[in-house]
């Protein structure tokens, strides 16, 4: 269901037809990475849903290629969110906490995702997010209270998730 519609952001140039993020790899093991991205569901705002043909590939040796913060965002469209949260809460970088904050908010702790999008300070991915969603993510804080009242009332519900999907591609890249 998610494709790649956008790989780049202002901090991650890219004019390859992969995402920068999957640069290192050999042409076979990224389409197997992007079929299985491809073939999962759009990752929901909240926990799930479980996308087995992808957390069974991030158990195999080709996920070893990738950085562990990366492998934090697979995990989180994998649907696992304990797995992610496991990376994440280590890593003290800025990504890291970015990972951390949209962790907290898919799982509905709102407050926590606040604190760690604090975390993350100034980044240019939270600026570009605004750029291009103005309605949604003028910033980090506005986008968690939106997605907090499309989870309760189901209205925008599509509009978060695609918000949320660039946001993931745009950090792999950095990540």
């Amino acid at each position: 269901m998610p494709n790649f519609d956008d790989y780049t952001s202002s901090s991650a140039a890219n004019s390859s037809e992969r995402p920068v993020w999957m640069s290192g790899l050999d042409d076979a093991t990224a389409k197997t990475w992007v079929r299985a991205i491809e073939a999962a569901e759009m990752p929901g705002l909240g926990d799930g849903p479980y996308q087995k043909e992808l957390a069974e590939l991030l158990e195999s040796d080709s996920a070893k290629q990738f950085t562990s913060l990366q492998r934090s965002g697979l995990w989180l469209l994998a649907g696992d969110l304990d797995r992610s949260h496991t990376i994440s809460q280590d890593e003290g970088s800025s990504e890291g906490s970015f990972w951390h904050g949209i962790m907290h908010r898919r799982e509905g702790d709102f407050g926590n995702a606040k604190y760690w999008f604090r975390r993350v300070g100034r980044h240019s991915i939270l600026s570009d997010l605004s750029g291009m969603y103005p309605e949604l993510h003028a910033d980090a804080d506005e986008f968690v209270d939106n997605v907090a009242r499309a989870v309760r009332s189901g209205q925008n519900v599509d509009e978060c998730q695609q918000v949320q999907w660039t946001e993931w591609q745009w950090l792999m890249n950095v990540s």
